[in-house]
């Protein structure tokens, strides 16, 4: 199915009537695009199936992380395991997305070497799941829906981080990352984009530059996406211990987002 990228009347954004997204927008001005019919319902309900075979035998674990504004909590697959047992998921990561991903890009990304991280299966169970507000450790995040639910939008300010290249810095990087979350200043600077769960639309957005969150998920069905993620050849993850710990297991933590410690 050919796939487009639409301005979708189910986009929420602050600027009404101003979000404009189509085959020629520049990724990297616009932080983000969104892409509808991705994947047909058939395959979407194909993968959910899979999906749903495989928690048959295998309940992904649960992470709980409590916070103030928004917690984390979600089941997650992680990459490894979809390596293993998700074939037709793996291959959408390293070819059909892949080759998505770099023609609108300028610049040339890999899938992640660490393959735990660099695909994942979401599953956010129905009146219990939400996703903290975060940036992604990687430049290039997409997430296909693969099913439609009450609430489970995802919340996106998109371009929306001074980012500092030198990694001595990393107290100013907090400073700056910290001042951008006041209530007031996202107000004001009226970058927030709203994009619903539907099934086969995928949203592609800078990863480590756009803040964005999963609002908790409504109504008896869980939200079911799958997560990709991609950076340039050699690319360095300081934090990458402990976000990992932090993302994928229940062990206690000594920070409340290493991605930030």
């Amino acid at each position: 199915m050919f796939s487009t990228i639409v301005s979708a009347h189910d986009i929420e954004n602050n600027n009404k009537g101003r979000l404009s997204i189509s085959m020629s927008t520049n990724f990297e001005s616009s932080g983000y695009q969104v892409i509808d019919n991705y994947l047909s319902l058939e395959e979407c309900q194909h993968l959910l199936t899979l999906i749903s075979a495989y928690r048959e035998n295998n309940e992904p674990v649960e992470i709980h992380r409590p916070m103030k504004e928004r917690s984390l909590r979600y089941n997650v697959i992680d990459g490894d395991k979809i390596k293993a047992d998700f074939p037709e998921v793996w291959q959408l990561y390293q070819e059909k997305v892949f080759n998505q991903i770099n023609e609108i890009n300028t610049k040339h990304f890999i899938p992640l070497e660490n393959t735990r991280v660099g695909v994942n299966i979401n599953i956010m169970s129905a009146r219990r799941s939400e996703y903290r507000w975060h940036y992604d450790r990687a430049r290039v995040t997409a997430i296909l829906y693969l099913n439609e639910v009450s609430g489970g939008e995802t919340v996106l300010y998109p371009n929306y981080r001074i980012l500092l290249r030198r990694k001595y810095l990393k107290g100013l990087q907090r400073f700056l990352d910290w001042c951008l979350r006041i209530k007031i200043i996202r107000a004001v600077l009226r970058k927030k984009t709203v994009v619903s769960p539907i099934p086969g639309r995928m949203v592609v957005m800078r990863g480590n530059r756009c803040w964005h969150s999963v609002r908790p998920v409504h109504g008896d069905t869980d939200r079911i996406n799958i997560i990709l993620v991609y950076d340039l050849p050699g690319a360095d993850f300081p934090m990458e211990k402990g976000l990992d710990s932090y993302l994928y297991t229940q062990k206690k933590q000594t920070s409340s987002d290493p991605n930030y410690g």
